[in-house]
């Protein structure tokens, strides 16, 4: 497996592909339901985080 860094410029191509993100000290691993218009949050199924993940200030990885 590969792991790229999601940017605001790059996060549309990967709708429905698995991220991989930090959150209170462990890893998790979710899917990307959609996307914000200016592309800096991604909306995933993690009610802990109001299921929306900001891509810019924290480190977003994709599976490719």
């Amino acid at each position: 497996m590969t792991y790229i860094r999601l940017t605001p410029e790059n996060v549309f191509q990967y709708i429905g592909h698995s991220i991989t993100f930090r959150t209170r000290n462990s890893y998790i691993t979710k899917t990307i339901l959609r996307t914000s218009p200016t592309g800096k949050t991604v909306r995933i199924d993690h009610p802990d985080l109001y299921n929306w993940v900001e891509i810019v200030n924290r480190i977003v990885l994709v599976e490719v």
